[in-house]
């Protein structure tokens, strides 16, 4: 095995051990399993190029290279979508948390907005019969 393979197995190696140990990653079990799966056949793709060929040629691609940066452009805009929606989901729930302190402020500050007559908007309506 040549020098560039090991330092790659090592790499991968890592990285997973890196995400593995984190307590606050909080992966679920399909991602973790994807991750185990993915870092494996990184691992045997490095130490056998010819598994990637064999794999591309079986999918109709010329070549085990560019199957990777197929999957990788595929891979790519998944997670980049991913990343939009949750932002997205993030944001609006962010602006209702501001949305909501800056109501709290404003009645601790100024106490509760009067209605047109000058009574409490909290207060209920009566029904009189007449």
């Amino acid at each position: 095995m040549t020098a560039i393979k090991i330092v790659l197995v090592l790499a991968i190696i890592a990285m997973f051990w890196a995400f593995r140990n984190r307590s606050r990653v909080g992966l679920r079990a399909g991602a973790r399993l994807a991750a185990i799966l993915l870092a494996l056949v990184a691992i045997v793709s490095i130490i056998d190029p010819t598994v990637t060929q064999r794999v591309a040629e079986a999918l109709g691609v010329t070549r085990g290279t560019d199957l990777l940066l197929y999957l990788l452009v595929v891979v790519f805009a998944a997670t980049s979508l991913g990343f939009y929606f949750r932002f997205r989901e993030l944001e609006r729930r962010l602006a209702d948390l501001a949305r909501a302190a800056a109501i709290r402020e404003a009645v601790t500050m100024q106490g509760m907005p009067t209605g047109a007559a000058g009574s409490a908007v909290s207060e209920p309506a009566t029904d009189r019969q007449g």
